[in-house]
């Protein structure tokens, strides 16, 4: 039985609302884009396991914390209060703690927050064997810097299951991270497909989750090696012209990026 009487059209619908309790510092091309990766691995599975690095306020935990389909939530964050990002610049999270987070979706759903399994700690720190499953879905969203990324990306590679979608956040930013990752995957031979999604979403699906099943997905998605290609011509674009054209170009990069509601 789940939760709301409601969840399954709204998830099915894609209903943006289901973030509406509880900022997720994303836009709504975003929000579309994660909630069409649950809805896919939804209907691969009973149930499922999330797991998520880069909480903050738990935002991106919501429609994960209503659906009854998902049995677990693991959340990973070692809780700065600023970190540093591929950008060259430091951020801010002003009380960034789990306690706040847990707040936040106890007001939401009192009642299901025991599924979730905090861990105030870098990715790479953590035993596997601590994790209580196997993740499904993995949301790779912490420090935005290359090795940061990588090294996220490289943990929930190792603990997730066979056919885990894993997912990233801002991939305009982190995009020499992801071709790292993505030139990895290749050299290991492993199967997956990179694709681009609305919003500053990219996603990597592994094994036999290669290909999309989900209708929204397979209109949206733009291949990932096409995606970084456009970022690197982008970046040379950029730092090539001069700068009273640079706001032609940042123009450009949302086209280039697909920032799409």
């Amino acid at each position: 039985m789940n939760l709301t009487p409601d969840f399954e059209p709204r998830i099915h619908g894609l209903d943006l609302s289901l973030f509406g309790a509880i900022d997720s510092q994303s836009d709504d091309g975003d929000k579309r884009s994660w909630l069409a990766l649950q809805r896919m691995v939804r209907r691969w599975n009973e149930s499922y396991v999330f797991l998520e690095i880069g909480s903050f306020l738990g935002g991106s935990i919501q429609p994960h914390l209503l659906d009854s389909r998902c049995r677990k939530i693991i959340s990973i964050d070692k809780r700065p209060a600023e970190q540093p990002d591929l950008r060259g610049q430091w951020f801010q999270y002003e009380n960034n703690s789990t306690a706040r987070m847990l707040a936040n979706l106890r007001a939401l759903a009192p009642a299901e927050v025991s599924k979730i399994v905090c861990f105030d700690s870098d990715a790479r720190d953590i035993d596997p064997t601590h994790l209580p499953e196997r993740p499904d879905l993995c949301f790779i969203d912490g420090e935005h810097t290359e090795s940061a990324v990588v090294s996220d990306f490289e943990f929930c590679a190792r603990v997730c299951s066979p056919r885990a979608i894993l997912y990233f956040h801002d991939d305009w930013v982190i995009y020499p991270a992801l071709s790292q990752i993505l030139r990895t995957l290749r050299r290991q031979g492993r199967r997956f497909r990179a694709f681009k999604l609305h919003g500053s979403t990219f996603a990597i699906a592994l094994g036999e989750s290669a290909i999309p099943e989900d209708e929204l997905i397979r209109k949206i998605a733009v291949d990932g090696r096409r995606f970084i290609l456009r970022m690197r011509a982008y970046r040379l674009l950029k730092h090539s012209i001069p700068a009273p054209l640079l706001p032609i170009v940042r123009r450009l990069r949302r086209l280039l990026v697909g920032k799409v509601g």
